[in-house]
């Protein structure tokens, strides 16, 4: 004499259905789940073979702040010493003026350091959505960095030293233009370059 057993009865409206919300894909023992709430767009969660790692655009690449960092890091820090020298001179009293201060081709240095590094970026980007842009503002660095790097060399010079020929009040305000130019050609690289990324 046999038994059957009887089947197992379907929930009512058919076979179960998995949640719409939850998305889950699993190939050999990889899944990958993307989760979508208010609060952030999208969030990737990859568990693999137990371990499981999570990708949130909050901690994703941030151009502005890195732009943020080049200049605090960059800039501000590399004219610190001027300013501290600055500072220290009219704190005792002295009567040498801002001018006089960078007349000695301080800012040259600075210069030539933002544009070597901007021209060593650009030369870092293979892959450049603006090419001709690139271009151009690595060759105008590179000429900007010999340029600096010369005028720094004839404000140092000794024969300039004590040579009443030599206008000091013209170098400072001629070190002070490059010095404005070559911000904006390497803000010009770091922001482009920190945006296609």
């Amino acid at each position: 004499m046999s038994s059957q057993t009887p089947a197992p009865e379907a929930p009512e409206g058919g076979a179960p259905q998995a949640d719409e919300a939850d998305s889950s894909t699993s190939h050999s023992g990889h899944a990958t789940i993307t989760v979508t709430s208010t609060d952030v767009a999208s969030n990737t969660i990859t568990a693999t073979n137990g371990t499981i790692t999570a990708t949130s655009p909050s901690t994703a690449h941030d151009p502005w702040m890195k732009v943020l960092h080049w200049a605090f890091f960059s800039v501000i820090f590399a004219v610190l010493p001027i300013a501290a020298g600055y500072l220290i001179d009219a704190t005792r009293q002295g009567d040498r003026s801002f001018s006089d201060l960078i007349s000695h081709g301080e800012l040259y240095i600075v210069s030539a350091g933002l544009t070597a590094a901007a021209v060593g970026q650009s030369f870092m980007k293979k892959n450049s959505k603006h090419r001709f842009l690139h271009a151009i503002l690595t060759f105008t660095n590179i000429g900007l960095f010999f340029l600096t790097s010369f005028l720094y060399a004839d404000a140092v010079a000794p024969n300039a030293a004590n040579n009443p020929e030599v206008r000091r009040d013209v170098m400072a305000e001629l070190s002070l233009w490059f010095f404005a130019i070559t911000l904006i050609t390497t803000g010009a690289s770091t922001v482009l370059a920190e945006v296609e990324e």
